[in-house]
């Protein structure tokens, strides 16, 4: 014997409502995401520092400077104790519920992080960049980038 209609039909308004309030959140969070191009570029054409390079203007083997616009990065690399620049193409990749940013060979994923992470070293502006691994390595990159 079925149950009424009018019960059938309460049934699955109940289950719909349920289904919605359990899934909604997760669109709702990957919306949220900030854009990984506007994360760099915001603050206009200031140079973001790896996190420990030497203090300016002098500069040790290995220090880095990135400046990011929307179509390209200027890379700043100390090589024998001067600052040299090269210039990268900057693109965007969206991937397996991924995103982030493409420039000289490799694909990175972008979080803004807390001063209160360990890498910012009390720095308030602090970027995460993290390479995804490309199928061909599992070697991975990251940097901690700071204004």
């Amino acid at each position: 014997m079925k149950a009424p209609f009018h019960l059938r039909t309460r049934l699955r308004v109940w289950r719909s409502i349920a289904v919605v309030l359990a899934v909604g959140p997760l669109f709702a969070v990957h919306a949220q995401q900030p854009d990984a191009l506007a994360t760099l570029t915001t603050g206009g054409s200031q140079p973001w520092k790896v996190i420990g390079n030497a203090a300016a203007p002098k500069c040790a083997p290995g220090d880095a400077t990135y400046t990011f616009s929307a179509k390209q990065v200027v890379v700043g690399q100390c090589t024998g104790g001067a600052w040299t620049n090269r210039t990268e193409p900057v693109d965007t990749w969206s991937a397996n519920g991924k995103s982030g940013i493409a420039f000289g060979g490799a694909r990175y994923e972008v979080k803004a992080l807390p001063a209160s992470a360990p890498a910012c070293k009390g720095n308030a502006t602090c970027v995460r960049l993290a390479t995804v691994p490309d199928g061909k390595s599992d070697a991975t990159r990251t940097l901690y980038l700071t204004r």
